[in-house]
């Protein structure tokens, strides 16, 4: 018999507390403020992109960015009364379609995008490739401890039945599911 519905936004939300509350080096996030959304990713093929941060502000937290002679700010979002620093979209079905861990790696890979300021800007590692530095897989190095005792301890609760499922399974398991969906936000011209 299939439960009546999930969010799946309102659950990685969630995930992403106890990340915040139990790793010193994401205890810098502010939940309140990183609004956890939902986008579509119908490609099986390998590779590709299973989350993606989307910083509100500019380098250091800036309002505004002056490119070109152009003046350009990121639009105000507010949830719960509350203006949001950061977006994090998670991809359906492909990143919903990965094992536990790799899901988890997913959500810890772009939480440490949000700089150690929490001022709305990315974590810089280089003037030249910023946010990931010279290396993709050395940028996940920077977490891997914080993975892996996250890790043992999440899976002792019941979020682990949640990450244990796929895309079908959760179709299966839940009459209806829900989750935040939201238009990514751009820099818009202001002046």
């Amino acid at each position: 018999m299939k439960l009546p519905e999930i969010n799946l936004t309102d659950v990685i939300t969630l995930i992403i507390q106890e990340i915040a509350l139990r790793c010193e080096d994401f205890s810098h996030v502010d939940t309140r403020r990183v609004l956890v959304c939902m986008a579509t990713n119908r490609s099986n093929a390998s590779g590709g992109t299973f989350g993606k941060l989307v910083p509100m502000r500019f380098k250091d937290g800036a309002e505004t960015l002056r490119y070109r002679g152009k003046l350009y700010a990121m639009p105000r979002l507010r949830h719960g009364g509350v203006d949001q620093r950061y977006l994090i979209y998670f991809y359906h079905p492909r990143f919903f379609n990965l094992s536990p861990s790799e899901k988890l790696k997913v959500i810890f890979h772009e939480l440490y995008h949000i700089s150690p300021d929490f001022n709305g800007d990315i974590r810089r590692l280089a003037a030249h490739k910023a946010s990931h530095g010279a290396s993709r897989e050395r940028f996940d190095d920077f977490f891997e401890h914080d993975l892996t005792k996250f890790y043992a301890y999440i899976e002792k609760t019941p979020y682990m039945k949640f990450l244990e499922m796929n895309a079908r399974a959760l179709r299966l398991s839940f009459e209806k599911i829900k989750g935040r969906r939201m238009k990514m936000p751009k820099p818009v011209v202001v002046s």
